[in-house]
């Protein structure tokens, strides 16, 4: 496509092409010789001589031509102030883009310029990047555009009616740019061939000036229209990918508040447009997140995209047994294989539970959060009946809170926790060089009876903070809340428990008691603890309950993040910054002696749930919606509350 008024370039480049060279109605005809026959007759009367052709010069031409043009051109503002009073979200940015007084995305002769066919197109995509596109009122922006094209048609359709020859279409294409733009000279219309016209022509001309003029005046407010029209959504494209925050599970922005977003920023996006005319389409693209996921979950969508136009997939048969493991064979094997064929498995052929499809649903049960032993159970069974759409709309939602995620522009070196996932990633440069399964917090129902609060408190949070120290060896301070729900009770049963288990508890100056556990093989923080300072008192650590790392879904903490393999994770943070080795590290464990090393450049550790991943080798990763969130936002009950007050019983008639 190369935009509205493409026909008015056509009709200024090539008018030879467009006009042809009609003969003249009206030009004499010279006589025939005549033949012997004639000779003996009387000789014809002669034709008689055209009549004057009453013909304006080329100079009055320019005269009709100029004043129009400049109270067409003086009336510029007031056409663009008419398109400007039209916008109804972004007013402020959208005229602070036009404080210049120009086009941002069309040329004048009605074509979108490079960088406004670029505009379109990312507009264009917008659902890709799992957008509203309702907010944009895209019906608009192509009630506007094909304004354009039909006066630029209207404007054609006039200069062909005071135009029959090439030399005349040249001159009245140059005319009606004059027209339009309110700048040309009579030089540039002799230059165009307008001392070469015949009488006719300047007569043909003269007379269809007007008609030329009323199309050319009609241009300048329609490209006014479809070009503030594209600059209203490039304002509200700015807040969608900096600003808002719709699918947020805590911090969710509404959409009356995401309209008045772009007035809010109005500094801040003017500084950032103001000088990008002719590149509006990169500094769009620079608004994406920069965090290496956004690129590679765009790839995910559009192959789950493919996926629902060719026709989606279907849901499986009902199943033989309980479970369908290898060497089954029947109709639910054919269905099952041709299931994972569909999605890009390699499955092989045959009605047999083979090793080949033994190998692609452990794939698949690896990429949905799922024990990958290869058989077919209700779980899995449950995870290849979702759907292709709805497995796009997943991506897009991934999309949507990766632009609202802690980490979404991220430095690059920096932790990665994705607690819907439930493992934490460490970038270097964009690339992942490490990765551990972590253990999150549980989503029960519980109750703080110091806060005074109940509901999902154990829920891991999501933010931002820096590493700033490692423990090796820590002790556990566990908080009051622990002691007096857990290790209380457990006391009670078994007065040694505290000795058999290495707690500590001793009086403070002010009479307080203070428990603690001693480091050691059965201390609840492992053996090794990274703290990143945050009000959540949230930090990463080791637990001797390591078994549970082997399970595909671990939210079992009280919100801290355990992590699997923290002795390698010491050995790499402590080896980077300190310049530790293995051995020094081994020591200070072995010795069960507490140790805080303070790091010499802190780390940026973000915290985000994102509910689909692509790893380093493009497999599309689903994980479990573990604390409901997605369900949240597909059913429209976001922000999600999670705790409230709590308030004891009345103990009235007990005391």
């Amino acid at each position: 496509w190369v935009g509205p008024g493409a026909a008015c370039v056509a009709l200024g480049l090539g008018a030879v092409s467009l006009y042809g060279c009609d003969p003249d109605p009206e030009a004499p005809v010279p006589a025939e010789s005549p033949t012997p026959a004639d000779a003996g007759r009387r000789a014809a009367p002669p034709p008689p001589a055209p009549a004057a052709i009453d013909a304006p010069e080329l100079a009055d031409i320019a005269r009709r031509i100029a004043e129009p043009a400049a109270a067409y051109h003086a009336a510029a503002e007031k056409r663009r102030e008419a398109a400007l009073a039209k916008v109804d979200e972004g007013a402020k940015v959208v005229r602070g883009l036009y404080e210049g007084g120009k086009l941002l995305f069309y040329k004048g002769d009605g074509n979108l310029s490079e960088d406004g066919q670029t505009v379109m197109k990312l507009l264009a995509q917008l659902e890709r990047h799992g957008v509203a596109t309702r907010p944009y009122k895209l019906e608009r922006v192509d009630e506007a555009t094909a304004g354009v094209v039909a006066a630029f048609a209207a404007e054609r359709k006039a200069l062909l009616a005071a135009a029959k020859t090439p030399d005349a279409a040249r001159v009245a294409a140059v005319g009606a740019r004059w027209m339009r733009s309110g700048k040309g000279t009579e030089l540039e219309l002799m230059q165009a061939g307008g001392d070469k016209l015949t009488p006719l022509d300047r007569k043909r001309l003269a007379d269809g000036l007007h008609a030329v003029r009323t199309a050319a005046e009609a241009t300048r407010p329609a490209l006014w229209k479809a070009d503030v029209e594209i600059a209203r959504c490039v304002v509200r494209y700015f807040v969608d990918f900096l600003y808002a925050r719709p699918a947020h599970p805590h911090e969710t922005t509404s959409p009356a508040t995401i309209r008045r977003l772009a007035d809010k920023n109005a500094d801040e996006l003017l500084a950032r447009l103001g000088d990008k005319r002719g590149a509006i389409a990169n500094e769009m693209r620079a608004a994406w997140p920069s965090h290496p996921q956004y690129a590679a979950l765009l790839g995910a969508v559009d192959r789950y995209a493919g996926f629902v136009a060719d026709g989606d997939w279907d849901k499986l048969p009902s199943p033989p047994g309980k479970v369908v493991k290898k060497g089954a064979r029947g109709a639910f094997v054919t269905a099952l294989r041709a299931r994972l064929a569909k999605e890009g498995y390699t499955v092989g052929s045959g009605d047999v539970f083979d090793a080949t499809l033994v190998e692609a649903v452990e794939r698949f049960q690896r990429r949905h959060q799922l024990t990958d032993d290869g058989e077919v159970s209700r779980s899995t069974i449950r995870e290849l009946d979702v759907s292709a759409a709805m497995r796009l709309r997943q991506l897009r939602l991934a999309l949507e809170r990766m632009r609202e995620a802690n980490a979404r522009d991220p430095e690059t070196f920096f932790v990665w926790v994705n607690v819907a996932g439930q493992f934490v990633r460490v970038y270097d440069g964009g690339k992942v060089i490490r990765e551990h399964r972590v253990i999150v917090g549980k989503d029960n129902e519980d109750i703080d009876y110091e806060a005074r609060i109940k509901g999902r408190i154990n829920r891991t949070k999501l933010f931002s903070a820096k590493m700033s120290k490692v423990t090796l060896a820590p002790r556990w301070y566990p908080t009051p809340r622990v002691v007096d729900l857990e290790l209380g009770p457990a006391l009670a049963k078994d007065p040694d428990y505290f000795e058999k288990h290495g707690y500590v508890s001793e009086m403070n100056a002010d009479g307080s008691e203070r428990v603690y556990q001693k480091s050691g093989p059965t201390n609840l923080l492992g053996v090794v603890k990274f703290q990143f300072p945050n009000k959540h008192a949230i930090y990463m650590h080791d637990t001797p309950s390591r078994h549970l790392f082997k399970k595909s879904r671990r939210a079992y903490s009280h919100g801290c993040i355990r992590l699997e393999n923290p002795v390698a994770m010491a050995n790499f943070v402590l080896g980077r910054d300190k310049g530790w080795n293995k051995s020094k590290i081994k020591k200070i464990l072995d010795e069960r002696e507490e140790k805080i090393v303070m790091l010499k450049t802190p780390i940026p550790v973000h915290i985000d749930y994102v509910t689909a991943t692509v790893d380093e080798d493009g497999e599309v990763q689903f994980w479990g919606d573990v604390y409901g969130y997605d369900q949240a936002f597909f059913t429209g009950q976001l922000p999600v509350e999670e705790v409230e007050e709590y308030k004891a019983a009345s103990t009235r008639g007990l005391l």
